[in-house]
């Protein structure tokens, strides 16, 4: 049986900011690939497939595959890198942060740092413009054929223990997701279900457009689909009405994007099976893939199963693993009655 940790924490050391998801997406793959023979990364998304039942309803189950992070947009004649962000960075955590460019090689650098005492009030909060990698060099003529401009930078912190069953990484959301999926998929494997069951890795989903979660969903055409994606765990000072306590179970979605016979299924199917839930109720649209997965091609019933996470777009978001296998057995005992 796999171990949840050493699956999370395999998955955040992969490197995959939107856009550039092939190594994280082909390395999912491969884990995948032990539970569905056919898992394939491809255009962006790696898809795979339990059952082609023509005559059985089909449950797409997606989690995205990419994570926040920059791109190199300049180098100074000093040998700093500019850089911009991909996806919704906090640039307050920022400054000193440890991360690696992919160049030619792995980098190791440092987001550049004003002393304290030089800093004057919004000064403490740096405009992209502002933002600066320091490698080690003096100028810019050492970076010679190591960086380039567009190459992706990441945080560089790493998956880690913290007390109970929580961890922290980077790329948390939605690696945590992912490995839920991979989790789901050893639960199914070998089992005969009433619904064809396709598993979507997604890509593009922090920036806006959700293109994955579409172009899957259009080349699948699911009846049934659920995005397993994170949500605001509740820390310290903040409201527990609008956050999710950790080690409570995942939060099933209730919208009006979403489909209510769906989203009721998920929580029937939890109580049947003494599975902590929690309820997320988001009025109009979710942020999610599911938005996308909901209308796509001749559009399907969309639910959303997410798992609460402190520290979103962080290098230090924080998860309890409990979490993750209660929503790997959430999803795993939903599409064992999908459809009946």
């Amino acid at each position: 049986m796999l171990d949840t940790y050493d699956l999370i924490a395999a998955l955040t050391a992969l490197h995959g900011v939107s856009g550039r998801e092939q190594a994280a997406g082909e390395a999912a793959a491969g884990l995948l690939r032990k539970y569905v023979p056919d898992a394939e990364y491809r255009d962006g998304t790696v898809l795979a497939h339990l059952g082609s039942d023509p005559q059985k309803p089909s449950l797409m189950l997606c989690a995205h595959l990419d994570q926040v992070g920059f791109l190199v947009t300049d180098i100074t004649p000093e040998g700093f890198l500019r850089i911009g962000a991909v996806g919704g960075i906090d640039r307050r955590l920022l400054l000193g942060q440890p991360v690696t460019v992919e160049g030619k090689k792995p980098l190791f650098g440092v987001i550049s740092i004003l002393p304290p005492h030089l800093l004057k009030g919004e000064q403490a909060v740096p405009e992209d413009a502002q933002l600066c990698v320091d490698l080690g060099v003096s100028s810019a003529e050492a970076l010679e054929g190591l960086v380039s401009r567009g190459d992706a930078v990441y945080y560089g912190t790493a998956c880690k223990k913290l007390l109970g069953r929580h961890i922290t990484a980077p790329a948390l959301d939605d690696r945590c997701g992912v490995a839920a999926l991979i989790l789901t998929a050893e639960r199914l494997a070998g089992k005969t279900l009433p619904c064809n069951v396709i598993f979507a890795f997604s890509g593009q989903e922090e920036r806006s457009g959700h293109r994955g979660a579409k172009t899957a969903a259009f080349r699948e055409n699911p009846d049934y689909a659920i995005a397993v994606d994170v949500t605001f765990g509740t820390a310290h000072g903040e409201d527990p009405q609008e956050t999710f306590p950790l080690g409570k179970g995942p939060a099933i979605g209730i919208s009006a994007a979403l489909d209510q016979a769906l989203s009721q299924a998920l929580t029937d199917t939890a109580e049947a099976e003494n599975i902590p839930y929690q309820l997320e109720i988001m009025p109009e649209s979710t942020g999610t893939d599911a938005d996308a997965l909901a209308v796509a091609g001749a559009g399907c019933r969309a639910g959303t199963v997410s798992i609460p996470l402190r520290y979103m777009h962080t290098p230090v978001e924080v998860i309890d693993l409990e979490d993750v296998e209660q929503t790997a057995a959430l999803l795993a005992a939903y599409a064992g009655r999908c459809g009946r």
